[in-house]
């Protein structure tokens, strides 16, 4: 849990370079969370937890080096209060269930947050706070 006088530490993690900008942005813009470190693979995003220990690790699904299920796992076990959220362009039930298999604590479509704005994955992103 995060204390409600700080800011939520955020890595977020997209092969896309404009996904990336567009998560970040939206999460300054929030003005409730940090980026402490960005990546643009699976791999880097467990480096960068490592060396940052976020609250919040904000993931793609797909990217090279290590998927974001891969990345997942690992940070898990490594860290198992940690809130990671992953968001893809796929979708599907199985899909979904995969990724909460994996450790994610959540599974979010970024055609749906596009869609009903950011605000719902904020919402989700919040309740880190205690």
């Amino acid at each position: 849990m995060v204390p409600k006088d700080r800011k939520i530490r955020v890595v977020v993690a997209d092969d896309s370079r404009t996904a990336l900008r567009a998560v970040c942005s939206y999460l300054q813009f929030e003005g409730q969370f940090e980026i402490v470190g960005t990546a643009s693979d699976g791999l880097s995003a467990l480096h960068q937890a490592e060396r940052f220990r976020p609250d919040l690790v904000l993931m793609d699904l797909s990217m090279p080096q290590m998927t974001g299920l891969e990345a997942a796992t690992q940070l898990r076990k490594s860290f198992r209060d940690l809130r990671i959220l992953i968001f893809t362009e796929l979708n599907g039930l199985s899909l979904r269930a995969a990724c909460l298999q994996s450790g994610a604590d959540g599974f979010v479509e970024k055609a749906a947050c596009r869609k009903d704005s950011w605000r719902k994955c904020a919402g989700f992103l919040l309740t880190i706070r205690e």
